[in-house]
């Protein structure tokens, strides 16, 4: 009798693989049909690679700002090979630990391509193989959106992902898209020596985050020399003597901006072609799958997470979207609340937000209150020399529930978390108050950012 898994998750990714381990913890035989590699974007062309990079990026620009410490030091060159190596030893270091812990928790694993063949059964395109099944999990992903526009097709016209794959750092770029990926992109070469321009057809940065945020970010690629048209819509790119020419309308008037290399950064879309999900009748919307705060599908025993679903998409995001539908399937009553899911951009003066932007939280019905706080103000931040920043809290007026936290400066990435934590318990602004924080610290000022919220900031 051929054996019946309790589960079979497609895709081995951030939701899928998560899920198949927690899974095995739970007592349910799970095996996992993986199409390209373990890890899936994040791992491979996404979340650590960028991160890695960014880590060559802060290196550089500490050691162009040296003498200001009292450092003699001079950046002669960037070794850009090296800086790829040593990326690509890093996620090749990750990306075996998955397999490692896949193995560890005893979950199989397959390098095939799955097709659903019905919620109890799944097909292996590779090997003909059929598997049975009580539940499955669809963890597929999602993969660089490109727009229709006319000559995205030629040479040196590329992705995240391909230019993550080059050796040699470009000259230039012109980056099409300012969303996060493309904002991260063009500060990250910038520090190592691109001349970068972005174009955006938002009259801001970074998409639905808070403004303040997008202002702030503006700001420092004006100062670093990094290009930015904002309300600019692209048109179309061409060859112009041994060049890409980027054309776009700006104002009614088209312009343009030329570069080695174009980057098209404009979004991502679902990988849910052939999966069979036509054929059963799922539920889609844009060809992302439609799923409950159970991780449900409108198919009985079939679950989605991650970027699929395109709730949040974001490595921690799929990580709990996976958790949640494998202690649902085996028995548990879990939601995935995602009202407190932190977003960050590593560019060379951290950006990080969580819960709802002002606009956001007035839209829903609050009456706001919002307070900030200048990290000029902060003695931490001041003696690393990364003044250059602040907290805004947006609260609730009534009974003072915070709502948001929107960051930037010196390890915003970490600090972002405690944001997290006060949205995600439904803490009020004195809870905060009442507390002790460290001194010196940048995380001062979160708590100093609530008390100008309540009009009593102590250091402003």
């Amino acid at each position: 009798m051929a054996k019946i898994y309790d589960l079979i998750v497609i895709g081995g990714g951030p939701a899928g693989y998560v899920a198949a381990i927690r899974a095995q913890q739970l007592g349910l035989s799970t095996l996992v049909i993986e199409k390209e590699h373990l890890g899936g974007t994040c791992l491979n062309v996404g979340c650590i690679p960028t991160k890695t990079l960014f880590q060559s990026a802060e290196v550089a620009d500490t050691v162009k700002e040296s003498a200001e410490y009292g450092i003699d030091s001079t950046l002669t060159r960037v070794d850009y090979k090296t800086v790829i190596e040593r990326k690509n030893a890093v996620v090749k270091q990750l990306v075996s630990g998955v397999g490692y812990l896949l193995k560890k928790n005893k979950a199989e694993v397959i390098m095939g391509d799955a097709k659903i063949l019905s919620n109890r059964q799944v097909k292996d395109l590779k090997s003909g193989i059929i598997y049975d099944t009580k539940h499955i999990l669809i963890a597929t992903g999602s993969s660089n959106a490109v727009p229709p526009l006319k000559g995205l097709d030629g040479k040196n016209v590329i992705d995240s992902t391909e230019l993550l794959g080059l050796t040699v750092q470009p000259k230039s770029m012109v980056v099409i898209g300012g969303g996060v990926i493309g904002c991260e992109f063009a500060s990250i070469l910038n520090s190592l020596g691109t001349k970068i321009s972005v174009i955006e057809m938002m009259p801001k940065l970074l998409g639905n985050m808070d403004q303040s945020l997008a202002d702030a970010v503006a700001k420092d690629f004006a100062s670093s020399g990094i290009d930015v048209e904002l309300s600019s819509k692209v048109l179309r790119v061409e060859d112009a003597d041994g060049k890409k020419k980027v054309v776009f309308e700006k104002n009614g008037k088209e312009a343009y901006k030329e570069a080695e290399y174009v980057l098209v950064s404009t979004g991502r879309k679902a990988n849910s072609a052939g999966l069979g999900l036509e054929t059963l009748g799922m539920e889609l919307v844009k060809g992302f799958i439609k799923v409950d705060d159970h991780m449900k599908t409108n198919i009985p025993g079939i679950y989605a997470a991650g970027d699929i679903t395109g709730q949040g998409m974001l490595a921690h995001t799929a990580f709990e979207g996976g958790t949640v539908a494998v202690e649902n399937i085996a028995g548990g009553n879990r939601t995935l609340d995602l009202k407190a899911v932190p977003k960050v951009v590593f560019v060379s003066n951290e950006v990080a937000s969580v819960g709802m932007t002002e606009d956001e939280a007035k839209e829903a019905g609050y009456e706001v209150i919002s307070g900030v706080f200048s990290l000029a103000g902060n003695g931490k931040s001041l003696a690393m020399g990364k003044n250059k920043g602040f907290v805004k809290i947006v609260s609730e007026k009534k009974d003072h529930m915070i709502l948001g936290m929107h960051m930037q400066g010196p390890t915003a990435s970490e600090l972002i978390t405690v944001g997290t934590q006060l949205i995600a318990s439904e803490m009020m602004l004195e809870d905060v108050e009442c507390c002790i924080y460290p001194h010196p610290a940048v995380a001062e000022s979160i708590r100093e950012a609530c008390l100008a919220t309540l009009g009593r900031a102590i250091h402003a």
